[in-house]
């Protein structure tokens, strides 16, 4: 290795403790003086850090009306989507909580000139001190005077000054949230948190409440009120001048007519059919059945015609005998009397003896027939008109059914047109009633909005630990004389050292424990290396630094 390699790398060698602690020790009277002045000054102003107080709330989100119900309009809507959980609840309080809107509440209730009032000396003096600096008077800006722009931004920093004064905080799967407000006085700390507390009551309720809702359903109730009185008063009217109370009861009151007169007009023609069979049967046995019976028959009686003929035949024989007396035997008149006597003997002969009376009376059973048919032509003729008869109230009852379901019809129109109206009606009566519950429990009276906790007042400082900070107060004025001792032992180097090198080029032995510093000619100073074996001399030469042996 050459000698420039060599002074190169002896200067570039890193950086050792002992090199830090030479830094400190060659300037450590810096150092302690530095810590005695830093000390009381950071003292003092750690006594000018103004004390701070808590005070704590907590609120529990509740599963009410504010999670599970919504506005009556939303009911319009044929879906709803209720799917969140109730983290989006809690995560929904504490976003209204952060909001601008509550903070200027809780601002204007409490008063703008008591959150800005200062109560340490630090912010008394700060407030001293901005007042003595020069400054315009506020200009009216847009439609504010002067005196409306001073109040808004005074506004504005209670505002801003209270928002930075407030912390929440919510536990993981928990459904409580706590308050803190932090301010240099406890009454004020208790007062805003308090305020803060009751404002987002109302806030909330107010937030759930359904603005309008009431008016709206109310005026809609009214008009499907009037809906459907009249769709009532329409369906009656029909009703009467049809003579229906009941559709249903109609139709089947009608149907079992028809089914009736359908029955008997089958059993009618039934029967109409048997009697007209059955007359013909009786037409039959009548032509078969003589008139007349006999009846009796009366035997031992004579005949009466055989009395009449011996009389005649005696008669006749008193003539022929006197003819006889008075004419000879061939004379034509004797002749033919004696052919009358003749044929009269023959007749004589013939009626002797008895003969039998008979009695005939009409055929009863003939009778009976011509009754019987008698009654059933009759039958027949009754039938007949029977069955003309339901057949026009059957075409009636058909005619009154095709009426009645066309009736059906309309009436079913008006029906459901009175349904509806109804249904209407008692819908929005009902979301009239709801949101005239959800006005009035809009004003904060039931809420799920829980004070597990009231505002405290906390009377014992919170801020700042004095005593952990006059630690660091001491730890920071050692650290700063440490620092600069350092930042001087290793890079401040006095000029004369500069012009020593310049004009002699320091030569130092050294041996394997010990270590010195150098500055080249490019005014770069660095610490050398001892060799492994021999001491070595430093030289410059070229305007460089040059390690030979000795």
């Amino acid at each position: 290795m050459n000698e420039r390699s060599f002074a190169e790398a002896e200067h570039f060698r890193p950086m050792r403790l002992s090199d830090l602690w030479q830094a400190v020790y060659r300037h450590r009277l810096s150092v302690v003086l530095w810590t005695i002045v830093l000390l009381p000054v950071l003292a003092f102003c750690v006594f000018l850090i103004p004390a701070q107080f808590d005070s704590y709330s907590q609120l529990l989100i509740r599963l009410g009306r504010g999670a599970v119900s919504m506005d009556q309009t939303a009911t319009l809507s044929p879906t709803v989507s209720l799917q969140d959980s109730r983290a989006s609840q809690v995560n929904s309080v504490r976003e209204m909580l952060q909001s601008r809107a509550i903070a200027q509440k809780v601002v204007s209730e409490v008063g703008v000139d008591r959150v800005l009032e200062p109560h340490s000396l630090l912010s008394k003096t700060m407030q001293n001190l901005t007042s003595m600096l020069p400054g315009g008077d506020a200009k009216p800006m847009g439609d504010l005077s002067a005196e409306e722009v001073d109040e808004q931004l005074a506004e504005e920093m209670a505002i801003k000054k209270f928002q930075d004064s407030m912390n929440l905080f919510m536990a993981k799967d928990a459904y409580t949230i706590d308050l803190e407000v932090r301010t240099e006085n406890p009454f004020l700390s208790r007062d805003l948190l308090k305020a803060l507390v009751e404002v987002y009551r109302e806030h909330h309720a107010m937030a759930h409440s359904s603005s309008g809702s009431s008016e709206f359903f109310e005026e809609q109730s009214e008009l499907a009120y009037t809906r459907a009185v009249q769709a009532k008063e329409e369906l009656r009217v029909a009703k009467t001048e049809r003579g229906i109370i009941d559709i249903g009861s109609a139709q089947s009151a009608l149907r079992s007519l028809i089914s009736q007169v359908e029955s008997n007009l089958v059993d009618v023609e039934h029967e109409l059919a048997s009697a007209v069979s059955q007359r013909d049967r009786l037409i039959e046995q009548i032509g078969q059945q003589p008139e007349t019976l006999q009846t009796q028959t009366i035997r031992g009686i004579p005949k009466a015609t055989g009395d009449s003929m011996r009389q005649a035949l005696y008669d006749l024989e008193v003539r022929y005998k006197e003819q006889s007396l008075k004419l000879s035997d061939d004379h034509p008149k004797l002749k033919v009397l004696r052919e009358q006597l003749a044929a009269a003997t023959e007749i004589a002969q013939a009626e002797q003896g008895e003969r039998p009376q008979t009695t005939e009376s009409t055929n009863p059973v003939r009778q009976a027939l011509v009754m019987s048919l008698q009654q059933t032509d009759t039958n027949l003729s009754g039938l007949e008109s029977k069955r003309k008869n339901l057949k026009a109230q059957a075409e009636k009852l058909n005619g009154e059914l095709t009426q009645l379901n066309r009736d059906e019809v309309q009436l079913a129109e008006l029906s459901w047109e009175t349904n509806l109206a109804e249904a209407e009606y008692l819908r929005t009566a009902e979301n009239r009633d709801n949101a005239r519950l959800i006005d009035r429990l809009s004003s904060g009276a039931v809420s799920e909005i829980a004070v597990v906790q009231e505002p405290s007042l906390g009377l014992k400082k919170v801020k700042p630990k004095r005593s952990i900070l006059l630690v660091l107060a001491a730890m920071l004025a050692l650290g700063f004389g440490l620092v600069q001792a350092l930042i001087r032992g290793l890079l401040a180097t006095p000029p004369s050292a500069d012009i020593d090198s310049n004009r002699n080029p320091p030569t130092r032995r050294r041996s394997d424990a010990g270590h010195g510093r150098y500055r080249g000619s490019d005014g770069v100073r660095g610490f050398n290396k001892p060799p492994e074996t021999e001491p070595v001399v430093e030289t410059e030469e070229n305007g460089g630094l040059t390690a030979v042996p000795r």
